[in-house]
């Protein structure tokens, strides 16, 4: 799946149908055809490198970050219907495979988002956040921190 613009690729993303494949690269998030790697169309929302993608379980959002610190949640249509700012750059995303919450971590804190909630409640980090992932049943969540530790929480 060339394109002409040659930038690092930061992260990837299938919809759970395997419809769609989002790529992470530059500053946007491009969507292109899961099967024969058409792009499909290029989003912008992002000021600065995207380095984070993740679909929701069911497919109907996904969500993007980036070095400019924002989360964009966008709808299955591409529009991008929320945005939240953290302290510093996002590394991560991962929605909970169960649910729409969407755990988003920046380089020291992390957030957690839902459908139900306006606003992100964050916390801070000991250490900068490199990786996040959901427990298969949604109850728990792991953040990978840069000093070597691991994070486990309680959803």
């Amino acid at each position: 799946m060339p394109w002409g613009n040659r930038c690092c690729v930061y992260d990837l993303a299938f919809k759970p149908d395997g419809s769609e494949l989002l790529v992470a690269a530059d500053t946007k998030v491009l969507i292109y055809d899961g099967t024969d790697g058409t792009l499909l169309q290029s989003l912008k929302g992002h000021k600065d490198l995207v380095y984070a993608v993740a679909f929701s379980y069911n497919g109907e959002n996904f969500a993007s970050g980036s070095a400019d610190r924002s989360v964009i949640i966008w709808t299955e249509q591409h529009e991008g219907t929320l945005k939240y700012i953290h302290n510093e750059a996002v590394q991560c995303l991962a929605f909970s495979p169960i649910t729409c919450f969407l755990l988003s971590c920046a380089i020291s804190d992390f957030g957690i988002w839902t459908q139900l909630e306006k606003s992100v409640s964050k916390q801070r980090t000991s250490s900068r956040c490199v990786c996040c992932s959901w427990s298969c049943d949604g109850q728990f969540y792991a953040i990978g921190m840069f000093d070597g530790t691991v994070s486990l929480r309680s959803a």
